[in-house]
């Protein structure tokens, strides 16, 4: 099973389910030629569902950047988790799940220093397990 998202996808969205499949395919026959062949010789397409949300991801614009908040905030035991943070993905679920994993990191380090109150440490235990 896999499972693939095209971001920005502004040029997929008109077109065809089968032209957005046979693309995929030919990038993924580019990265994995080990295990992927356009003329079906190796792995091969039992089903395919092609979801378009055009505005499921929102798009940057130059110099938005500085504005995306780090996820330890600058008031005392208040930290940040979501998309929207100061991370390597944008609006993505691994985003939001990168996001959390560095929250949690930061509770942890602040609980470690003696900067968290003892609630804030048990909810970052819990996050990052």
């Amino acid at each position: 099973m896999l499972e693939l998202v095209f971001a920005p996808a502004a040029k997929w969205v008109g077109r065809s389910d089968d032209d957005i499949v046979a693309a995929t395919m030919t990038e993924l026959e580019r990265l994995f030629p080990g295990e992927i062949a356009a003329d079906g010789s190796k792995a091969r397409v039992r089903k395919s569902i092609v979801v378009k949300t055009p505005l499921s991801v929102y798009k940057t614009v130059p110099g938005c950047e500085p504005a995306r908040p780090l996820q330890r905030s600058p008031v005392s035991n208040f930290f940040l988790a979501g998309d929207y943070t100061k991370q390597r993905y944008l609006a993505s679920m691994e985003g939001a799940v990168l996001s959390g994993k560095l929250a949690a990191q930061a509770v942890a380090q602040d609980a470690a220093a003696g900067k968290v109150r003892a609630g804030a440490a048990a909810a970052a235990a819990v996050a990052a397990a």
